[in-house]
């Protein structure tokens, strides 16, 4: 594609400056290591617990947990469960002089670096200050919204900015990308998380986030292995039973995964569902070991780490004890526990289980020595700190965010376009409309910030799941004077939300969308899915985020400032079908 050649042209140069050469993992210092370790210590290697990284006091509660684990469990590393690009930095160094082996960082990157602190300016501060500051990374679309670009550049990017800034502030490990293939509509936690639905264009996106992450040193996880994609249940909340058989997860889920582990990727995250027609004891694939060491292992040839998926998690903790699951894990062929539902059972039933024999020393040293050659890889047996002043320098650059924003551009996906409502002209006068599941003060903020300088009056109306009858009244009486409404759907997909809908009142106001006399543009910052669950309006797009930046993006397609290029990744029962997408070139808006 043209933008795909421009985007290489211009990103060349800077790729040649930027990349360090490929190293590889000090095998010395992994023996070496391996045969200082107690048993308690390599039994500590497996685990991964939670880790808050926001400020704290040195003797704070989470930081002293944090440190107990380090101290008490010997344990491999933290995944990060929230902070500041810089408190990150400052947790990941104080934890580091802590622990005897280099701790690696991990967290769930698939946004990007996503550890956020807005700021937004308000009445009395000074004039001259910005309106808004993320405070954070870079903010990548979905990996569907990267999906509807139909450019894998975008992925590559995706990945290598990730890693860029991650390491810059001390987080080695991500568990990116989603490698399932979401080919039904009803999936309640996969949906964009995916790249789409075909299993061909989902693994070659997969493969070039996954070059790009680790021409970084970041270590990729492929998951949810053997593939979660056609699931209708959260695994959250409970155990997904599929009938799969060999053959079909060859046809559509393994696809992925098999161009992932072909680029390189050093991770595979197990699912937790159970596949009867490969595992007749209807174990979960995290416990499995004709999943794990038949498929993966043996079949798929895969050499890296395997890390669960959380252990917290209902389709693992309605069915097993913490230490049972974790031993049961290890011995499927899991490398890694990820949070354990209870960290002092889980390490002490793994111990136990090495002491008794049911897990081989052997066994225990062959997990181990991959966690210890991913540490080395990322270089962590030489410097395991983080430099605070060189973050300012990687993290969130003019030139990354540029490319970001280039992405959300190109994912935004026209369906339809009646009456040729969009471009804007200057002279309309634009009501919004943002529908979420739960409140949120400042959705919406970035389709007013580009709006109010483009059209002549812009307003905005906020209603949730929450908001009750009258609200809506209300304010479907304020919107009688607008020339056209815009409707943002925001639904997007959640850790023990279960399924995705909206209220009864919600459901009203958007059947009664059809019957308005102003022309009405739907906008679905999220689920693409609904928009088989709402009435076909004058203009339909997809955005696939509901990220400040992607509302900026569809507002600059809404004025007619960007080309609308977006191709659809998945199919819409009854709506629209996979590649479907209305260009619409960059032109002068009407009325200038």
């Amino acid at each position: 594609m043209k933008r795909s050649l421009v985007l290489r042209l211009v990103l060349f140069p800077l790729l040649l400056c930027i990349q360090s050469p490929m190293r590889a993992q000090d095998t010395n210092w992994v023996e070496s290591t391996l045969a200082s370790m107690s048993i308690e210590e390599k039994v500590g290697q497996l685990f991964i617990a939670d880790c808050i990284a926001t400020y704290a006091h040195r003797e704070s509660e989470s930081f002293r947990l944090a440190r107990k684990w380090v101290i008490k469990y010997h344990v491999g590393g933290f995944v990060i469960a929230g902070g500041t690009v810089t408190d990150i930095a400052v947790t990941a160094n104080a934890l580091q002089k802590i622990s005897r082996i280099p701790l690696v960082f991990n967290a769930d990157l698939e946004g990007g670096l996503w550890f956020l602190h807005p700021y937004r300016w308000v009445r009395g501060r000074a004039p001259e200050l910005p309106r808004y500051v993320r405070g954070g990374g870079t903010i990548f679309p979905s990996a569907m919204g990267i999906g509807a670009t139909g450019d894998t550049t975008f992925a590559y990017e995706f990945g290598r900015i990730t890693a860029r800034e991650s390491r810059a502030i001390g987080i080695h490990w991500t568990n990116t990308p989603v490698a399932d293939v979401n080919i039904n509509p009803k999936n309640p936690i996969i949906n964009t998380r995916s790249f789409g639905e075909d299993p061909e264009q989902v693994g070659g996106f997969v493969a070039a986030y996954v070059r790009g992450l680790q021409e970084g040193r970041m270590i990729a996880t492929l998951k949810h292995f053997p593939g979660h994609g056609d699931t209708e249940e959260d695994t959250h909340m409970k155990l997904p039973v599929l009938p799969f058989d060999r053959n079909r997860l060859e046809r559509v889920e393994l696809i992925p995964f098999r161009n992932g582990i072909a680029a390189g990727a050093k991770a595979v995250m197990t699912a937790h569902i159970a596949l009867p027609a490969i595992d007749p004891h209807k174990r979960p694939s995290t416990l499995s070991r004709q999943v794990i060491t038949g498929i993966l292992r043996k079949e798929l040839n895969f050499k890296g780490i395997v890390i669960t998926d959380g252990m917290t998690m209902q389709g693992i903790t309605d069915h097993y004890s913490p230490a049972e699951a974790a031993v049961l894990a290890i011995e499927a062929g899991a490398d890694v526990i990820l949070v354990p539902a209870d960290l002092d059972a889980a390490y002490n039933g793994v111990l136990k289980a090495v002491e008794a024999g049911r897990i081989s020393p052997l066994r225990l040293d062959e997990s181990v020595r991959r966690i210890l050659t991913q540490k080395s890889w990322v270089g962590l047996h030489k410097n395991r700190f983080v430099e605070i002043e060189h973050i300012s320098r990687e993290v969130a650059s003019p030139a990354s965010e540029a490319i970001a924003e280039a992405a959300f551009n190109a994912s935004v996906t026209l369906l339809r376009n009646k009456g040729r409502i969009i471009p804007f002209s200057p002279t309309k006068r634009v009501h919004v409309i943002t529908i979420t599941d739960s409140p949120n003060p400042s959705i919406g903020d970035g389709l007013m910030a580009v709006l109010q300088k483009e059209v002549a009056a812009v307003t905005l109306s906020r209603f949730s799941n929450e908001t009750g009858s009258e609200t809506i009244a209300r304010a479907t009486k304020r919107m009688s004077i607008a020339d056209v409404l815009v409707v943002g759907v925001y639904l997007s997909v959640g850790s023990w939300k279960g399924e995705l809908g909206f209220s009864r009142e919600i459901e009203m106001f958007l059947r009664n969308l059809s019957r308005r006399k102003q022309p009405v543009v739907l906008i679905a910052f999220g689920d693409p899915y609904v928009l088989a669950r709402v009435p076909t309006t004058d203009v339909q797009i997809a955005a696939y985020s509901g990220d400040r930046t992607a509302e900026e993006a569809v507002a600059r397609a809404l004025i007619g400032a960007i080309e609308i290029t977006g191709k659809l990744p998945v199919t819409i029962p009854g709506k629209y079908k996979r590649g479907d997408g209305l260009q619409l070139s960059h032109s002068q808006r009407k009325g200038r």
